[in-house]
């Protein structure tokens, strides 16, 4: 059995391993793979994305079933059938938020079961709360995965925490490296907000184009023109900005409320 060696910070004085074990801390249980982007085993572990190190609260699988606390609730498909595929997990972990937050952990998600040595996602713990109960943690694409997301920690006012895990896959036509512009050459372009990040973050287009962003956070953003091109204004969770670009020139833009979120878009 792994050894578990988690620190508190100067409000605790046990580790978070212990408080897991006094409690009958609840396993992640492994789902069968019925999509294609998953099951992905995930945990919290001590250290960062740069350096993770002992896990020290198991997770349910990130797939799309959807386990909560190790039980399938995925549904119908609904909707447009072309709405952007997401995987994810809920679990209740029997140890308090404060806990979680001030010893210094990271939320790491696994390629699979077989090559768990491969992370894929991964974000370390820490941000804004919203509210006095809510932490939205954003998970960065990991070895050229394609996949990225959110995970949000709930304290349940209980010593129990629930943390949800959100993944989706960027577009199929998207560059694997985050360094190379995405090149579009239609009428239309879609970014994506997600995991406190613009997706695509460079674009490459041509006059005429509208660019439109959708923020899949549970949070809101703005997409701001850093010389005043354009202002989406507020752009609440699950909302959508259109802006045309009839000149063309470098735009450099970011969001108001977050903002190391930046990105650019160069018109031709």
């Amino acid at each position: 059995m792994q050894t578990r060696r988690t620190v508190l910070g100067a409000a605790g004085g046990l580790t978070l391993a212990a408080a897991l074990a006094a409690r009958g801390g609840r396993g992640a249980h492994v789902a069968s793979a019925h999509d294609e982007g998953g099951p992905h085993p995930a945990h919290i572990h001590v250290g960062t994305v740069d350096a993770p190190g002992e896990v020290v609260i198991p997770l349910s699988d990130v797939s799309g079933e959807f386990l909560v606390d190790g039980e399938a609730s995925a549904g119908e498909a609904v909707g447009q059938a072309t709405a952007i595929g997401t995987q994810g997990s809920v679990t209740t972990a029997d140890v308090s938020l404060t806990a979680i937050i001030e010893g210094g952990h990271v939320v790491m998600v696994h390629k699979s079961a077989e090559e768990i040595d491969v992370y894929v996602a991964g974000g370390d713990i820490g941000g804004t709360m919203m509210g006095a109960n809510d932490l939205v943690v954003g998970l960065k694409e990991l070895n050229e995965s394609g996949l990225s997301g959110i995970a949000i920690l709930h304290d349940n006012g209980d010593e129990t925490t629930t943390v949800s895990v959100y993944l989706t896959s960027r577009d199929d036509g998207h560059a694997a490296e985050e360094s190379s512009p995405e090149a579009e050459t239609g009428a239309a372009v879609a970014v994506t907000i997600l995991g406190f990040a613009f997706d695509p973050a460079a674009v490459e287009t041509t006059v005429g184009t509208t660019v439109t962003w959708t923020n899949n956070d549970a949070v809101p953003h703005t997409a701001t023109d850093n010389t005043g091109g354009f202002q989406s204004g507020k752009i609440s969770a699950g909302e959508s900005f259109s802006y045309t670009f009839e000149e063309a020139g470098t735009f450099d833009y970011f969001c108001e409320y977050h903002t190391g979120m930046k990105a650019t878009i160069v018109v031709s």
